[in-house]
């Protein structure tokens, strides 16, 4: 790549910490030694949108390139019309669509109409936006943040459960509440929720929803044996540590929260952590090409995969996800789609 590209982004974060920021197209830029134009992001030979971009604003503004990195599944999810108004009213006032659009569905289809290529996180993903864009390439997050320094202690005598997550994923604990309320109440176990304390409802503009006072509805008989610990890096590794196995829980008959990337589960596997997960489509795809189905689990099967753990999750799964993290989820095989996607759209000029 030409050390005189110039690359504009507009991020989610100025900084670069967001997590869709430092995990996707910066690991590409630091590798190609290129400094990612964030102050004047027109001034450049490409422009990369994030999803904390208001798409059509920028797309009309730019002569060159544009790539939309989509990496949720808004187009999937099909909303019905009063909540898709809602979304792009709040985002219009936090600057992220436009009013005129009337619904955050219709200033998506537009944005990847006008685009020069759109990046996706899953092939399910793909499939949602091919009828508005040919150039739709599959890119997931970069983990390698994640990697323990020290191999992590496998205690068999370790009783510590691990989640991690922004808060307003913590709803899908409804979904198996009663079942994990049970488990914890009844074995020595403890869980661990690396979140925050509170976190927006509606985009901030109607008030916070307490962390602990959902789980203590949630949870009515185990909430003592629940750990709120800030979400920081060094928590998360420390945390990861000390457990013995992971858990994913989702709402798969919500549709968005259904196509979501395997972003969660790759990052849980780098840290060493086996993991029991819901069957949403992408988890099942990556189970099914990992080995391990037996950790993929419907509705009605965390029950019985809490009480049986340790058959279900033994030293042979650790040794399949990291195969697969091998193959198919190194940051070198990440970086080389970055590559292709970018040369890919340059040619295009």
């Amino acid at each position: 790549m030409s050390a005189n590209l110039r690359i504009g982004y507009v991020p989610y974060s100025a900084d670069l910490q967001h997590p869709g920021d430092r995990r996707r197209i910066q690991i590409w830029a630091e590798a190609n030694n290129l400094k990612l134009e964030t102050r004047h992001p027109l001034d450049s030979d490409l422009l990369i949108l994030s999803n904390g971009a208001n798409f059509n604003y920028w797309i009309k503004r730019t002569q060159k390139p544009v790539i939309l990195d989509l990496v949720d599944g808004y187009l999937g999810e099909r909303p019905n019309w009063a909540r898709d108004f809602v979304r792009n009213v709040v985002r219009s006032i936090n600057s992220k669509s436009n009013f005129l659009d009337i619904t955050y569905t219709r200033a998506l289809k537009k944005a990847c109409n006008a685009s020069t290529a759109v990046i996706v996180a899953t092939p399910e993903q793909r499939e949602n936006v091919l009828p508005f864009n040919k150039n739709v390439y599959v890119i997931l997050d970069d983990h390698s943040e994640l990697l323990q320094k020290v191999k992590r202690e496998t205690s068999s005598t370790k009783q510590e459960i691990f989640w991690e997550g922004f808060g307003y994923t913590l709803k899908h604990f409804k979904t198996i509440s009663r079942e994990l309320d049970g488990y914890l109440s009844n074995n020595q176990y403890v869980l661990n929720l690396l979140t925050t304390e509170s976190f927006a409802r509606w985009g901030g503009y109607l008030g916070r929803i307490e962390t602990s006072k959902l789980l203590k509805k949630w949870f009515p008989n185990s909430f003592q044996k629940i750990k709120i610990v800030p979400w920081t890096l060094e928590n998360v590794k420390s945390y990861a540590n000390k457990s013995e196995f992971a858990i994913i829980p989702i709402d798969t008959k919500d549709r968005f929260a259904n196509l979501k990337p395997e972003n969660k589960l790759l990052g849980l596997w780098t840290l060493g952590l086996p993991v029991l997960f819901s069957d949403t489509p992408a988890y099942k795809r990556v189970a099914l090409q990992a080995g391990l189905d037996s950790a993929c689990l419907t509705n009605n099967d965390w029950a019985f995969a809490l009480e049986n753990h340790e058959s279900l999750l033994g030293e042979k799964s650790s040794k399949l996800a990291s195969k697969y993290l091998s193959n198919f989820h190194s940051k070198e095989v990440l970086i080389e789609k970055w590559d292709k996607a970018i040369k890919e759209v340059l040619t295009k000029i």
